[in-house]
Order: C-alpha cells, then structure tokens, then sequence
C-alpha cells in the first residue's frame, strides 16, 4: 500500500491505572515509553494518552505529536482504586468519536490496556459498548485490547474484539511487557503510514510477548498439534 501523506490518524491509549498495576508500575512505564518511541519514528499522527480507574478517568495529554509527548513517569502514573473498564472505554470512544467530527480523512487507533476484570462501572454496560465498537468498526476504525498477565481474549470477547486485535502479554517480565508495547507502536506507524492495512496482531508478536493465552498459539503447540505438524511422507525404508 502506498503510504497516505497527509492523513492524519488519531491514535488514543486507554491505560489501566488501577491499584493493581502497582505490581507492574515501572516495567509499565518503561513499556509506554517505549510506544511513544516508535510513534516519533512516524508522521501525521496525533497521540493521546488517558488512563483510568474508580477515582477518576485523566487526560494525561491529548491529540499532540507524538514527539512532544511528556514521557509517562513516576509522577503522572500512580495506580489505585479499582477497574471501570466499561464506562472508560465508553467514554474513550465517544472522546474520538468528537474529535473525528473536527478531523477529514482521519484514521483511527484505539488501544485498550488493563491487568484485570472489568469490576466498577455503573454508567454503561457491555452490550453498549459492544455495539459502539461495532459501529466504529464498520467505519475503519481500529482497535486493540491489550491484557497484562490476563486472558485478554475472554474480557476482549466482551468487547466484541476477536483474537487478532487482541493480545496477552507476560506482566512479570520486562523484557515482554516492553516487547509488547513497543511492536504496537511500530504496528500504529505503520498504519498511519499506510503501510498495513489493519492493526491485527501476528503471531510472532504474541509469542515475543509471552502470550500464554494466544488460541493460536496453543493450538500449534498443543500435543495433538505436535504430533500431526509434520506427518511423514512415506514409511521408513527396509534396508
């Protein structure tokens, strides 16, 4: 594909700042980080980073370039409170949604983050976020669930999200979690650049990541695969 200069495209990260991220709080920030990095590398693309829990969804920065994106910290990431997945990914959508009335041509990225269940909204329900996705879906736009130690595709299912706009990534490692983050923000240059045509999630990246949960992954290294992965050819010969 061409690459499509001059469209802008909106990316927006949904981060999880619920107490639980404590556990995570630092390869965390080194992981964002890591994203915005790869969205320096690229052009037209206008970043905005919210993050989430029961005391408050925060606009930490919005719509700007990536470059001048402060880094995530110590100082303005702080984990607490519980989980209202639902009502802040709502919230997100509709967020773009008027941002997008402002914008012509605009591409679209959504990337949802969180380390648990959805256990704290009380504005929305999942049949209404189902259907927003649905119908932001049908317009181009694109979205990924991202689950850090959790089997992101079950809570992503929720969402109407399928396997191959989601992934779970091993919260306990560094190395993952930055591995995780960073190939989705070289995944967002590159549709932005107009380079891919979607931002689904190939299976080397989930293997990278550690993705325990991957259904295809299992199924290439369950028993059963291993044993019809490579069938033989012919007998073995009797000499």
């Amino acid at each position: 594909t061409a690459q499509e200069i001059g469209v802008t495209t909106i990316v927006t990260f949904l981060l999880d700042r619920s107490g639980s991220m404590a556990s995570v709080k630092d390869a965390t920030i080194e992981a964002f980080n890591a994203y915005v990095d790869e969205l320096r590398k690229g052009d037209d693309i206008l970043l905005s980073l919210i993050q989430f829990d029961t005391v408050g969804i925060e606009t930490t920065f919005k719509n700007i370039p990536p470059k001048d994106a402060p880094p995530l910290s110590n100082e303005n990431f702080v984990p607490r409170g519980g989980t209202p997945l639902i009502d802040a990914s709502v919230k997100t959508i509709k967020a773009v949604e008027a941002k997008v009335a402002e914008t012509t041509d605009a591409k679209v990225v959504i990337c949802f983050q969180t380390d648990g269940q959805e256990n704290s909204s009380r504005e929305h329900t999942w049949a209404e976020l189902q259907d927003l996705i649905k119908a932001k879906t049908a317009l181009g736009w694109e979205f990924n669930f991202l689950g850090a130690g959790i089997d992101a595709y079950h809570q992503a299912s929720y969402m109407g999200l399928g396997a191959s706009h989601t992934m779970s990534y091993d919260s306990t490692s560094r190395v993952a979690t930055r591995a995780a983050f960073a190939s989705r923000g070289e995944a967002t240059r590159g549709f932005a650049a107009g380079l891919r045509n979607d931002m689904v999630f190939g299976a080397a990246e989930k293997m990278a990541a550690g993705d325990k949960y991957a259904p295809e992954l299992k199924r290439a290294t369950s028993p059963a695969a291993a044993q019809t992965a490579k069938p033989s050819i012919v007998d073995a010969p009797d000499l």
